[in-house]
């Protein structure tokens, strides 16, 4: 889905994007503990290397222009858990879906259905949320598996739900447990 080569590609997609031999002169201990993570990861360093570099460009260089801040879990849980459902829903359509459509138009001009999707992939990406997209009878699938209760589930599924409908102009399937949010998003 990515069009850089980096999570959330199958290998055979990998295989097509055309590449370029590049040379960078790094300081030994950033290479050492390059090299430490990618092996952690069972990736090899070019892979590795590559991904660092397309999270950067599909998602990290909007973060700080579009005002987002990384947060704890602990926090995020405690924070959410302190809100009813209904300021939960007003959270997430009145203020948060604003900023949301802010970056999906920041970061592509034109919209479909797999530009919303790889959109959302990069930010469940880089917020480190365990997911899987399948594209399978002209759908994508995707599951969110998340240990931050039912509300952020509600969240969620508020959130996205919304900015389908205002930027797509679809309604997408959803199903959320305490630990898990499912979408079918039709093309």
């Amino acid at each position: 889905m990515s069009n850089y080569g980096g999570r959330g590609r199958e290998s055979s997609d990998i295989a097509r994007i055309k590449t370029e031999t590049v040379t960078f002169r790094l300081p030994v201990p950033l290479l050492n503990e390059l090299k430490k993570d990618a092996k952690l990861e069972k990736m090899n360093l070019n892979a590795f290397v590559t991904r660092i570099f397309a999270n950067h460009v599909e998602w990290e260089r909007y973060e700080r222009r579009m005002g987002l801040l990384p947060m704890t879990k602990p926090f995020l849980k405690a924070v959410i858990n302190r809100l009813n459902d209904e300021e939960i829903v007003h959270l997430a359509e009145k203020i948060e879906k604003q900023n949301f459509k802010n970056i999906f138009t920041f970061m592509r001009e034109n919209h479909d259905v797999s530009d919303f999707i790889e959109i959302l992939r990069s930010w469940l990406t880089v917020s480190w949320m365990d997911h899987t997209i399948v594209n399978r009878n002209e759908s994508y699938y995707l599951n969110i598996q998340h240990d931050l209760g039912i509300k952020w589930s509600l969240y969620v599924k508020t959130l996205v739900s919304e900015l389908y409908q205002d930027i797509l102009g679809k309604r997408v399937a959803i199903d959320i447990t305490e630990g898990m949010i499912s979408f079918i998003f039709s093309k």
